[in-house]
């Protein structure tokens, strides 16, 4: 069984989309995380490894992290950005960090978080891919895995950026990257049974350029809009980044 088998299916609507909510934002992605990132529940999840063999190992773990190598991402994009990405032939790993200014503070049951829908964020008829980056093509196509930033319930105070939750998505070998974008829905319900809806940018992005992919410096720059995280109930700053490479 391959690793991306574990994926669990999300049909995209191509439907009219629900309405997000007032005052709820995914803000950041950090693509790639690492185990600080994902904060203790999502570090502590483990998965069989598809390539590990009890009769010849060869240095593979028996299990691997859900969060991915934790080496954040390795060609010309930035680790930590205000959009998810679509990449060809990949599975991603993103922990999406969701800004709440509604008023009032909303307790997430965690076990309602899930994709509800996507569609192209411009309105381009001829797109070969117009509905979802991810076509019909396979195996498998549309598949995610939600995990919540902790099993039972995430608090986001009003004001305040949180992670939420990692999605894991295994892409198709094949994207146009013309570039093309599109807007991933959201929704969960908080504690109490009031459901709420978040969107947040997709970006299927042109990557190689003239000098082909490859490793990117680090940089000191923080997340977008200067905003603080909060993460298991302690505050900090993710300044981590990668700068685009110049081709």
């Amino acid at each position: 069984m391959r690793y991306w088998f574990l994926l669990v299916a999300v049909a995209f609507s191509t439907a009219l989309a629900a309405q997000a909510t007032p005052g709820l934002d995914i803000v950041t992605v950090v693509h790639e995380p690492n185990a600080t990132d994902v904060g203790p529940y999502i570090a502590n999840v483990t998965v069989p490894n598809p390539f590990y063999d009890p009769l010849q190992p060869n240095g593979q773990p028996p299990t691997l992290n859900v969060y991915g190598n934790g080496k954040g991402i390795h060609d010309e994009l930035d680790s930590i950005s205000e959009e998810f990405y679509a990449l060809g032939g990949t599975t991603t790993h993103e922990l999406a960090v969701v800004l709440n200014t509604t008023g009032a503070p909303i307790t997430v049951d965690s076990t309602t978080i899930q994709l509800a829908g996507e569609r192209p964020k411009f309105d381009v008829p001829q797109a070969p891919e117009q509905s979802s980056p991810d076509g019909s093509a396979g195996p498998p196509p549309g598949m995610n895995r939600i995990y919540p930033y902790d099993p039972v319930s995430v608090t986001i105070p009003d004001g305040a950026a949180v992670a939420l939750f990692l999605i894991i998505t295994k892409w198709r070998d094949s994207l146009d990257t013309s570039p093309r974008e599109y807007i991933w829905t959201f929704s969960f319900n908080d504690t109490g049974g009031t459901a709420f809806t978040v969107e947040g940018d997709l970006l299927v992005p042109r990557v190689g350029g003239k000098s082909g992919s490859g490793g990117c410096a680090t940089g000191n720059d923080d997340y977008p809009h200067g905003l603080w995280v909060l993460a298991g109930g302690i505050a900090a700053i993710v300044t981590r980044r990668k700068l685009l490479k110049k081709a």
